[in-house]
């Protein structure tokens, strides 16, 4: 089972250094394959647990500036939007766009659902033949 901690983040660490918007910053951590990994492997508890911790101290590294916004949009990828309303009520005053980012991750929620679909195997049927094997008949005329 995995936890927060194996997630390292140094990409979304990158980003939110030259992130000048708050929605900059959730575009490219949307588009981050690690938040995204973090949320197919860890559950919705896990992360607003991890995300609780968080925002208890103040950050002393890049990757601890970005670990909360991480947490949120990981939130947004699940399925379903309760931890993601429990995560927006948490107070998180070193992070001066938390508020803001947990808001818009709100409005633009939308449930996913996943199912897998078993299509049954082609049924074989015979091709049509580009070649004919019907007799040719030619009229040739000559005026």
């Amino acid at each position: 089972m995995s936890s927060p901690s194996d997630f390292t983040l140094s990409q979304a660490a990158r980003v939110y250094g030259v992130a000048n918007t708050p929605l900059f910053l959730v575009r490219k951590l949307q588009a981050d394959q690690e938040v995204r990994a973090m949320s197919d492997a860890l559950s919705g508890e896990q992360i607003l647990n991890a995300l609780r911790e968080a925002v208890k101290g103040v950050p002393a590294t890049p990757v601890e500036d970005v670990r909360p916004y991480a947490f949120l949009v990981a939130l947004w990828f699940k399925p379903e939007v309760e931890h993601l309303r429990e995560a927006a009520k948490l107070s998180a005053p070193s992070w001066r766009w938390f508020d803001y980012i947990a808001a818009v991750l709100l409005q633009t929620f939308s449930p996913v659902f996943n199912q897998v679909v078993r299509v049954p195997p082609a049924v074989s049927m015979n091709s049509p033949s580009v070649e004919s094997t019907a007799p040719i008949n030619r009229t040739i005329i000559i005026p």
